[in-house]
C-alpha cells in the first residue's frame, strides 16, 4: 500500500536526534516487502450485504504471540480484541459479518489456531462486537478497522539463536490448583510451543495449554526452564514484568502478512486490501491478556519502544532517521472511552506517526449511470486516539494562560507502573500519583481534520470543493474547506443529480457530489498547509507533555519536530456492474508529501 518513494513527510533542517542514511532496521518504517511486526488494515465493513474475510500469515519459522484489535469508525475505541498464538507458517483467518440477531458486526472463524481466550467462543455463532462506549452506537461498529501487533515471539528451546536456547513452559500447577504430575518422574511442566504447535490433522495439539499458563496464579504466562524470563523491558515495578507475565516472550521479530477482502455478497463485488505492514517497531515482548482491565489497550500503535523513525529522503534513494521524544499524555485525553475511565495506551507515538503522514492523497474516481459506475474513498486517521491527527494542541494549561491547571501539573508522571523512560504505561499526573484527564484543545476542535479537495476529469479540467458541494460542517473562515470528523471517514464520488449512496454501504458516509459533467478522472485531498497549520509541534500536538521534567507549561519540541500532514491509511474502492453482477477494484492512493 505504502510504495517505496511514498513514504512519509517532509521535516525541516535542525531536527533533535541524528539525522543520517541509516539502515532502517533500527528505526520504525514502513516496510517494503509486506511484511513486519504490525499490520494496518484500513477498513472492516458488514453493511450493504458486505462480508470482511481476512487472513494473518507468520511468514516466519517461530512461534508468534500476535495481538488482534478491532476499532470502530467514530472514535476508534476498542471493540474486540484477543490473542493469536501462531505457529510457524501458520495462517489465521475469519470473517466479520453481521449479525442479523442483534444488527451488530460479528467475528466468525473456523481456524483451529491457539487464541486466548480460547477460539471455542469465535465459532459457532461467533462473537459480537462491543459498542458499550457512551459516545459510540451499532452504525458505528458495522465499520472500522484493524490492528495486528506481534507481542513476541514465544522460547521453543535448544537449536533457536533467537531465545538462547530457551523455552517456555506452563507453571507445574493448574489453575484448580492441582499439580500436573508424571507418575515417574513427578510434577511436569508442559511446553507451550508443542501444545501451539498444528498436527497432521491441522489442529494444535493442546490449545488449553494457553489458557493454563495465563490463569496460573499470580505467575502467569511462566518461564519454565528461562529463570526469570529471556527478555524483559527491565522495569520490576511493571506489573507484566514483576509477575512474569512476559516470561516465556522474546523480542518480537516481525516477518507478519495479511490481506483482508471485503465480499458484496448479493452483488459477487469483491474489494481486495492489503493492510500497511510496518517493522522495527518494538525490541522487546508486549504480551498483555485480553481480559486485563487496566493494560487492555496495550500493546498499542504507541507503545513499541523504538523511539526513531525513517523515511526515504527527497531523492527516493536513500533513508533518513530521527529520534523522538515520548510524549507523557493520557489518550484519554484525546478519545472518549466513556464509561471506561482514561486507561494507558502508550507514550511513543511519534515515530509510528510519522512514517505514516502525508500532506496529500490522490486517487481516481469513476462514475457512470449507464452501468452504475460508483467511487468510495476510505480515508483512515489512526494516530488520531494518540492525539495526532490535526493542528490543534493539547495542553495542561487553563485557556492557553500561564501555569498549570489546578488539578494537573505539565510534566509530571504518574510512574506508579512504570519508569519515565518506559514507553508503554505513562500517564501525565495531578503530582500526587493521581492520573489527570482535564487536558484542553487549542486550535481546532477535538474531532476536526479540515481538508480540501480538488478533482479532474481525464482531460485536465478541474474543479475545486467547497462547502455546497455537500460537505458539512463548514470549517469557520475557509469556504474551500471540508471536513473529515472521523476516525473512519468514507467520502462517496456522485454525480450531481444521483441520490446518496455508497459503493461500501457505509451508514456514515459523507457525499461529494462532482459538478462539471465529471464522470471519470482523479481527485486530490490534501491535509493542510499554512492556512490550516498541522504543524505537529510549533502549532501542532502535544504542548509541554514530552518532557517529564517540564513544569513550566511551554512546547519543549519547538521546531525541532515540525512537520505537516497527517497519518493516515486508506485506499479508493470503484465498482460497476457487467452483465448480471458487479465488479469491484481496491486502488492504493498516491501519497504526496513536501519533502
Amino acid at each position: 500500500m505504502f510504495k517505496k518513494t511514498k513514504l512519509a513527510a517532509a521535516m525541516t533542517a535542525g531536527m533533535i536526534g541524528a539525522l543520517g542514511i541509516v539502515s532502517s532496521a533500527q528505526a520504525v518504517h514502513v516496510s517494503e516487502d509486506g511484511t513486519g511486526q504490525v499490520l494496518i488494515f484500513p477498513y472492516y465493513n458488514v453493511n450493504n450485504n458486505f462480508v470482511t474475510n481476512f487472513a494473518i500469515t507468520n511468514t516466519t519459522n517461530l512461534y508468534k504471540a500476535v495481538k488482534v484489535r478491532f476499532r470502530e469508525s467514530k472514535a476508534s475505541n476498542d471493540v474486540l480484541d484477543f490473542n493469536v498464538y501462531m505457529s510457524p507458517n501458520d495462517v489465521w483467518t475469519a470473517s466479520i459479518r453481521k449479525n442479523p440477531t442483534t444488527g451488530k458486526a460479528n467475528i466468525i472463524t473456523e481456524d483451529n489456531s491457539c487464541t486466548f481466550p480460547s477460539n471455542d467462543q469465535l465459532k459457532g455463532s461467533g462473537q459480537d462486537f462491543i459498542d458499550g462506549y457512551t459516545a459510540v452506537d451499532t452504525a458505528d461498529v458495522t465499520e472500522g478497522y484493524i490492528e495486528v501487533i506481534e507481542m513476541g515471539v514465544i522460547a521453543d528451546g535448544p537449536g533457536g539463536a533467537v531465545d538462547g536456547g530457551e523455552y517456555a513452559e506452563t507453571a507445574e500447577n493448574a489453575p484448580d490448583g492441582s499439580v500436573n504430575t508424571n507418575p515417574a518422574v513427578g510434577p511436569v511442566e508442559r511446553s507451550i510451543v508443542a501444545g501451539v504447535l498444528h498436527g497432521a490433522d491441522g489442529v494444535p495439539a493442546d490449545c488449553s495449554v494457553i489458557n493454563d499458563a495465563w490463569l496460573n496464579g499470580t505467575n502467569g504466562f511462566t518461564a519454565g526452564d528461562m529463570a526469570g524470563g529471556v527478555s524483559i523491558d527491565g522495569n520490576a515495578s511493571d506489573p507484566y514484568d514483576a509477575a512474569g507475565l512476559n516470561n516465556g516472550l522474546v523480542a518480537p521479530t516481525g516477518g507478519l502478512s495479511g490481506y483482508g477482502i471485503l465480499l458484496n455478497t448479493a452483488t459477487g463485488a469483491a474489494f481486495v486490501e492489503q493492510p500497511v505492514a510496518i517493522d522495527s517497531y518494538a525490541t522487546v515482548p508486549q504480551h498483555y491478556r485480553s481480559n486485563d482491565a487496566v493494560h487492555f489497550l496495550l500493546p498499542s500503535l504507541a507503545s513499541g519502544n523504538i523511539q526513531t523513525s525513517s523515511i526515504t529522503d527527497a531523492t527516493g534513494l536513500a533513508r533518513t532517521n530521527t529520534a523522538w521524544p515520548l510524549t507523557y499524555f493520557d489518550t484519554g485525553a484525546t478519545t472518549d472511552q466513556a464509561p471506561n475511565p482514561s486507561l494507558a495506551a502508550g507514550a511513543n507515538p511519534l515515530p509510528m506517526a510519522h512514517v505514516l503522514t502525508s500532506n496529500a492523497l490522490g486517487g481516481p474516481y469513476f462514475i457512470d449511470g449507464g452501468i452504475n459506475g460508483s467511487t468510495d474513498w476510505v480515508v483512515n486517521f489512526p494516530m488520531r486516539k494518540h492525539g495526532i491527527y490535526n493542528g490543534a494542541t493539547l495542553t495542561a494549561d487553563a485557556d492557553g494562560a500561564a501555569g498549570p491547571k489546578a488539578a494537573c501539573v505539565p510534566g509530571t508522571v504518574n510512574v506508579s507502573n512504570n519508569t519515565a523512560t518506559d514507553s508503554v504505561d505513562l500517564h501525565p499526573s495531578d503530582g500526587a500519583g493521581n492520573n489527570c484527564t482535564n487536558w484542553e484543545f487549542k486550535g481546532n476542535s477535538l474531532n476536526d481534520v479540515v481538508v480540501g479537495i480538488s478533482y479532474f476529469d481525464n482531460e485536465e479540467a478541474n474543479q475545486t470543493v467547497s462547502a455546497s458541494d455537500g460537505f458539512s460542517p463548514v470549517f469557520p473562515g475557509a469556504p474551500d474547506k471540508v471536513i473529515l470528523d472521523r476516525e473512519v471517514n468514507v467520502i462517496s464520488f456522485l454525480s450531481g443529480t444521483s441520490q446518496p449512496s455508497s459503493v461500501l454501504g457505509s451508514p456514515n458516509q459523507k457525499a461529494l457530489s462532482v459538478t462539471g459533467g465529471f464522470n471519470a478522472g482523479w481527485a486530490r485531498m490534501s491535509f493542510g498547509d499554512g492556512s490550516v497549520g498541522y504543524n505537529y509541534s510549533t502549532n501542532g500536538s502535544i504542548e509541554a507533555l514530552v518532557d517529564p521534567d517540564n513544569v513550566s507549561g511551554v512546547d519543549v519540541m519547538g521546531g525541532a519536530f515540525s512537520f505537516n500532514g497527517v497519518p493516515n491509511v486508506g485506499f479508493a474502492a470503484l465498482e460497476a456492474d457487467i452483465g448480471p453482477a458487479s465488479v469491484g477494484e481496491t486502488i492504493d492512493f498516491v501519497r504526496f508529501t513536501d519533502r
